[in-house]
């Protein structure tokens, strides 16, 4: 009961715009039919018809079809008024209950839709949790790694075998925040399909892990797969998480279109909403003296990673960068990264192709407001497509060689 009295509740200030026009139509036959019916009967009944506000109680009982008898027309041309009037009456005032009705039933179709949609989400939810290509599977579960969910779903794949249609599944992404659509563009051509996000704020996802390590990644809206990632590699580090998947300057959506990474709103006043939230969590979450590991995409070639503190580029040391101050440490960590790479045949690096950002890089802020450990760590994309296993060992040797940075810092 009470639900059917929300759902008319909710008809009416739905249409409240459509009620408003019908009452105001309602209220201009009744000024204009009591006008008229003034001058047509003022001389045959001038004490019933003694005025205009006198005649208008005449025309509310017509238009309203209740018709007391007290005061009614007797001429030719007011009886013929009056039927016209009593007959538009009925149908102005069947329009207003014709409204909420219509209202009342778009509630209930909603409603509806409504369960519909949440059960197709946690279908969904449920279907990123499933890896149902073995290997990929034994490995994520080798290396500790199987509650992580998928990094990707495509349409073909929800369609065939989950049983949800492309039309529901865009009207589910459009409602959550856990999936992202998105266009990748595979060996087979431009494939359509799902990100599992997981949107918690205003920009992304803040994981809070209590460690002195915190993974930011504020490309992860732009680069399929990279939010996926940094995802995996924090939770394989313990560390704490920090990514922007709502946002980008290159995004389709006109309130979507905002840069992350290089914004004056962190140091001036009246910034976007979204720059003051990560910028409070940026700050809530990044000790002094811990490690900020921020993520940077990076151009597919035969370069793994590349570590970047602030240093000139071309400088092949950490020497001389300002976002790093224990070089012993980090250059143990460049050691282990190294070690790791020459299996697959890949260098790491050190500012050489990449130096020190612009002075309005996001960088510079969470540095200066945390007085954190911080490295730009540019990660090769090609990583980002690999097949199943061979993305999974990849993150998780990866992860091995940062572990050391888990150390506890010295501030």
């Amino acid at each position: 009961m009470l639900k059917s009295f929300r759902f008319i509740f909710r008809a009416v200030r739905n249409k409240r715009t459509e009620l408003f026009i019908s009452l105001v139509m309602v209220l201009v036959l009744l000024l204009m039919a009591s006008v008229v019916m003034y001058f047509l009967e003022r001389d045959a009944q001038p004490e019933a018809f003694s005025s205009v506000p006198a005649t208008m109680w005449w025309g509310v009982a017509t238009l309203t079809t209740v018709g007391y008898g007290d005061i009614y027309p007797i001429t030719a041309y007011g009886k013929l008024l009056g039927g016209i009037i009593a007959i538009l009456g009925v149908g102005l005032f069947a329009l207003p209950a014709g409204i909420i009705a219509s209202g009342f039933v778009e509630e209930i179709e909603n409603d509806k839709l409504s369960k519909l949609l949440k059960l197709q989400e946690k279908r969904l939810k449920h279907a990123f949790s499933v890896e149902y290509y073995v290997p990929v599977y034994n490995k994520k579960k080798v290396l500790g790694m199987g509650h992580i969910p998928r990094k990707w779903l495509s349409l073909s794949d929800i369609k065939y075998k989950i049983g949800i249609q492309e039309n529901e599944v865009l009207e589910v992404v459009d409602g959550s925040g856990l999936f992202r659509l998105r266009n990748v563009r595979l060996k087979d051509g431009n494939v359509p399909g799902l990100e599992f996000i997981n949107v918690g704020n205003s920009y992304g996802q803040c994981i809070q892990r209590q460690s002195n390590l915190t993974v930011v990644n504020l490309y992860a809206s732009i680069q399929p797969f990279f939010g996926h990632f940094s995802f995996a590699l924090a939770d394989c580090l313990g560390a704490s998480y920090i990514s922007n998947e709502v946002f980008s300057k290159l995004s389709f959506h006109e309130e979507k279109q905002l840069n992350m990474i290089q914004n004056d709103g962190y140091t001036k006043g009246n910034p976007h909403p979204a720059i003051k939230d990560i910028a409070a969590d940026f700050k809530k979450i990044i000790n002094k003296g811990s490690t900020c590991i921020f993520i940077v995409n990076a151009t597919s070639d035969e370069h793994l990673l590349q570590f970047n503190i602030g240093g000139e580029e071309g400088d092949d040391t950490f020497d001389n960068g300002v976002f790093f101050k224990e070089k012993e440490l980090l250059n143990q960590v460049f050691l282990s990264a190294e070690k790791m790479a020459e299996k697959y045949e890949m260098k790491i690096l050190r500012h050489e192709k990449f130096g020190m950002p612009p002075s309005d890089h996001v960088a510079w802020y969470i540095h200066e407001k945390t007085q954190c450990n911080l490295i730009l760590l540019h990660v090769n994309v090609g990583i980002l497509k690999k097949k199943g296993s061979e993305y999974y060992q990849y993150i998780h040797d990866i992860s091995q060689s940062l572990s050391l940075l888990k150390k506890e810092s010295v501030s």
